[in-house]
């Protein structure tokens, strides 16, 4: 296997020494109670509610964050087996998989491979080389730069596991970007004469959103966000920013029953790349998701009454609306949560990102 040796750390402290740290601070059995926690937290119960909660609240965050000695905080930390570094023989290892927000390791009882977050240039979900595909039941590769060598990782296990690792990726190497955008660049076929502007950029599951100190994008006051369910198409343009040629992502997604087109720019060509293949992710996971689902014409009709009720749906009788009897309308929502399209079975509910994601083609449909 291919070995990347990283210095120390400001605090003395080796990678190695930094990789058994974790290790003894993650028993595999999980956390243990702390009984002096608990002898605390019994002499602090007659203080007021709010100051024992706040006080509760921060043991907690205390006991679950995991940091190394030099103070980077682990925010992943599983056994897993990989093949790592670009290695020859194709044959993977298990080891430990560990992360904080400035560098991946892949460490074995022989060996460690050592990528910063700022080297990974891509991100890819079941595109395995032939050579280790026979191996792995689900796999995510990292493709990083040491020196002026690309090399790339497969991580291996269950889908789970694996999908969720990912996502914890994807928001180490994006979260806290510098973006160009402009919302709304297009609605419908209308081209818009909206300046761009500078924001920051957030990834969640469900959605990317893009706070900036200076004031929102959107006239309510909240940050402007793309539901990644609501997603329809997008493509990588180029395009003229701060002068420079510059690649944008135009993300076409359904807003309040219109198409809108939203532009994306971030400086770095490789984060731009890495944005786009979460884009591509989340959207096909929704997307198979929803895929062998049949919904009847009364379960499309509930689904996009609760799209267009949104916070008032708790006010809105629906089997008045949809002109059916409450028992239709019981059964059209017990399918609608089977099928995973809805939260709940019953009302008050919302719509899942499954959910949303079908009345947002079939809205699409009409538009077009």
């Amino acid at each position: 296997m291919t070995n990347e040796q990283p210095p120390t750390s400001e605090s003395g402290e080796s990678d190695d020494q930094m990789v058994e740290n974790a290790r003894s601070r993650t028993p595999e059995g999980g956390d243990v109670a702390n009984s002096k926690i608990l002898q605390a937290y019994r002499r602090q119960k007659s203080e007021p509610a709010d100051n024992r909660e706040k006080k509760e609240r921060e043991h907690s965050k205390k006991r679950t964050q995991k940091r190394t000695p030099n103070g980077e905080s682990i925010v992943v930390d599983f056994v897993a087996s990989f093949v790592a570094g670009g290695n020859a023989s194709f044959e993977p290892v298990k080891g430990r998989v560990l992360m904080s927000q400035r560098r991946l390791i892949l460490a074995t009882s022989s060996s460690k491979t050592d990528i910063p977050i700022t080297s990974i240039f891509d991100i890819a979900v079941g595109q395995v080389p032939p050579e280790v595909e026979e191996f792995f039941d689900y796999t995510v590769m990292v493709g990083y730069i040491i020196g002026n060598q690309r090399r790339t990782t497969v991580v291996g296990g269950d889908r789970e596991t694996i999908e969720k690792f990912t996502l914890l990726l994807f928001r180490a190497v994006l979260n806290g970007s510098r973006a160009m955008v402009t919302h709304p660049a297009r609605i419908g076929g209308r081209v818009l004469d909206t300046p761009r502007r500078p924001t920051g950029l957030h990834l969640d599951y469900e959605a990317v959103t893009f706070p900036d100190d200076d004031g929102p994008l959107t006239e309510n006051g909240d940050p402007f966000h793309i539901d990644l369910a609501s997603v329809i198409f997008f493509e990588v343009l180029e395009r003229t920013v701060e002068d420079e040629k510059r690649l944008v992502l135009s993300v076409q997604h359904v807003k309040q029953g219109q198409t809108v087109t939203t532009e994306i720019s971030l400086k770095s060509r490789r984060k731009m790349n890495i944005l786009g293949r979460y884009l591509r992710l989340v959207y096909h996971w929704i997307k198979s998701n929803v895929r062998d689902v049949d919904v009847t014409e009364q379960g499309l009709e509930v689904l996009v009454g609760l799209y267009s009720a949104g916070e008032m749906a708790a006010e809105v009788d629906f089997s008045e609306l949809l002109g059916v009897e409450q028992a239709v309308l019981d059964d059209a929502l017990e399918t609608l949560h089977d099928e995973d399209l809805i939260g709940d079975d019953t009302l008050p509910t919302s719509l899942t990102p499954q959910g949303r994601f079908v009345v947002n083609e079939e809205i699409e449909d009409v538009n077009v």
